[in-house]
């Protein structure tokens, strides 16, 4: 006999208004939210690439790095669970949308982009790590699935994100999915199939939506800025509330050490002069020249302002407040440190308890949205409408621009550069990762480790550096990249044993 159960609430029985379907897209959004800070994504990937090390194997990260991961990995299991997590509970709720007489087909249609959305949004994630995956819609068998092609995965990703183009509404300040984080969906799509053309399409569509670059690049990733009504860079975050739930980004930056930035990223920036600290080689030919003027015994001075707005060098200080588990003074950035820096970006040194942190996650950006722009240009186009683009980004921050400091860039060097200001500008945010993927440079970068021996670097004197301070580098982490597998995370052992159909399909390699 088939019977609905009273006491449980699903789509088919519960959607009796747009409240009650709002609150089933709740728990989609929630998958976003990790379970613990100890994996704090995107965040977390930064340490599974040349950017940042994290010494505390109990967090999962560091076997990425290294290059040890196997099937039985934590990581790779809970990543994969939390998107199907999210993709099981967008068909559900777009199955359940379609009986719902309740509902105005406006409502319906909203509901459903938002839906299709996240359905795309977690493949993306999916495609990006573990390759070829099941395509499961809301009418699809769940036993026992086989993976599909690439083709079909990515086919029906785009036929989600146009619909969530055309019945998203259009805002800014990433509350909620919009139109924008449609475009931005796409674009980054695109960028995985090289199709510059896309890019270049989607970005004027987000620019045309009224997006542009918040002014104060410090304040665009603390609660300050986040908040701020004039902010019309945010695209997409993930929110989080003092009191409520907190993102735990200033604990993680500078009590648990838990990321701790290498010198090759500290390198990346440029000296404030526009040009680089050590000869940038270009793929086909040529290099960037080093800044002459660039003084090894102060390394750290007259460089890009986002090196100080982004990282804590040796020399540099933060605050631990009288509320926190340490007591009221001010620490160097190499305390407690093995590469001698550690993330400065979206902290706030002033926060009294560093557990209770509401700074948001941003997700999608309008700075990821020029660069990707000026990338597509240079490869469809040349370097002359990438100049620009650059220059938005240089000219925030009150740096000299890239069209006073290196005007004759050829193609090949503009890839270089643009790389590099992907590094710079995108960095702690999560994308390094996706990046030298795409690019297919992760065995030429993912080389041992190496930061300062934070044994040479001396304690301060009236607040000053020490005169007898030495920049000395060392290896702080083994590294290992396998080209033929690491491209991609392992199918998790769990999911192989549970479904014959993937029982001899894993990734090569694992």
């Amino acid at each position: 006999m088939d019977t609905v159960p009273t006491d449980k609430a699903s789509p088919e029985t519960f959607l009796e208004d747009i409240t009650q379907a709002r609150s089933l897209l709740a728990g989609i959004y929630n998958c976003l939210y990790d379970d613990s800070p100890s994996y704090i994504f995107p965040y977390t990937l930064e340490n599974m690439t040349d950017n940042s090390f994290n010494p505390n194997t109990w967090e999962f990260s560091a076997e990425f790095a290294k290059g040890t991961q196997t099937a039985a990995s934590w990581l790779a299991e809970y990543k994969w669970t939390r998107n199907w997590l999210g993709i099981s509970r967008a068909n559900s709720l777009i199955r359940g949308v379609e009986n719902a007489p309740a509902l105005s087909l406006e409502e319906k249609n909203s509901i459903v982009a938002e839906a299709k959305f996240f359905r795309a949004f977690y493949y993306f994630d999916l495609l990006t790590f573990y390759g070829r995956v099941p395509v499961l819609d809301e009418h699809s068998a769940l036993e026992n699935p086989p993976r599909d092609d690439i083709d079909k995965v990515i086919a029906f990703m785009k036929d989600d994100i146009d619909v969530a183009i055309d019945h998203l509404q259009n805002s800014i300040g990433g509350e909620y999915v919009s139109k924008g984080a449609a475009f931005m969906l796409k674009l980054r799509l695109a960028q995985y199939e090289n199709d510059h053309e896309t890019v270049i399409a989607c970005a004027r569509d987000i620019k045309g939506l009224g997006f542009s670059l918040y002014g104060d690049f410090e304040k665009l990733f603390k609660e300050e800025g986040i908040d701020d009504p004039t902010n019309k860079e945010i695209i997409f975050k993930i929110n989080y509330a003092t009191d409520i739930r907190s993102s735990y980004m200033t604990m993680l930056w500078y009590h648990w050490n838990s990321f701790q930035t290498t010198l090759s990223m500290v390198e990346s920036f440029f000296t404030a002069n526009g040009l680089p600290i050590n000869d940038l080689q270009a793929d086909g030919g040529g290099y960037i020249g080093k800044d002459p003027t660039y003084d090894p015994d102060r390394p750290f001075a007259n460089r890009d302002p986002r090196l100080h707005l982004s990282i804590l060098c040796p020399g540099s200080e933060y605050r631990l407040d009288a509320e926190s588990r340490y007591q009221e003074h001010w620490v160097p950035a190499s305390w407690s440190n093995i590469s001698g820096f550690r993330p400065k970006k979206g902290a706030d040194e002033k926060l009294l308890n560093t557990q209770n942190d509401g700074t948001d996650k941003i997700l999608m950006r309008y700075g990821e949205v020029l660069l990707a722009w000026a990338e597509a240009e240079n490869e469809m186009n040349g370097p002359a409408d990438a100049y620009p683009l650059i220059d938005e980004l240089r000219e925030r921050i009150g740096m000299v621009t890239l069209s006073e400091s290196l005007p004759y860039l050829t193609k090949p060097t503009m890839r270089a550069l643009i790389r590099n200001e992907r590094r710079v500008e995108l960095f702690h945010e999560g994308h390094r990762w996706f990046d030298i993927r795409r690019w297919g440079i992760a065995e030429e970068v993912m080389k041992d480790a190496v930061g300062l021996d934070v044994s040479r670097l001396k304690w301060y004197s009236d607040g000053n550096v020490t005169s007898d301070w030495q920049y000395v580098p060392m290896v702080i982490d083994r590294r290992s990249f396998n080209k033929e597998r690491d491209y991609l995370w392992p199918i998790p052992q769990k999911e192989i044993n549970a479904n014959p159909e993937m029982k001899n399909d894993q990734n090569y390699g694992y």
